[in-house]
């Protein structure tokens, strides 16, 4: 089980910031929602994390999925056939 987060949430200047819990600064900001929880998804994917996706008045909505429950996205290696 994951024991880290990572949380969407409205930037009091504007747009949207995308930090891991305890963090003093952004990861990274984004004009969008959507776009910054699509970079959140991925983080929370790769570092193994609970992804925490704020509404824009501030209320959470965790999406109560750790990575470990996702299906990993299938690469395609050299040696597969097309």
């Amino acid at each position: 089980m994951p024991s880290s987060t990572h949380h969407v949430s409205p930037n009091p200047k504007g747009g949207w910031s995308v930090r891991r819990r305890g963090g003093q600064r952004a990861s990274r900001h984004f004009a969008t929602k959507k776009a910054a929880e699509a970079y959140g998804r991925q983080v929370s994917f790769n570092q193994q994390t609970v992804l925490i996706v704020h509404h824009a008045d501030g209320s959470t909505s965790s999406s109560n999925e750790s990575s470990s429950d996702r299906p990993k996205a299938r690469r395609r290696t050299s040696t597969q056939e097309h």
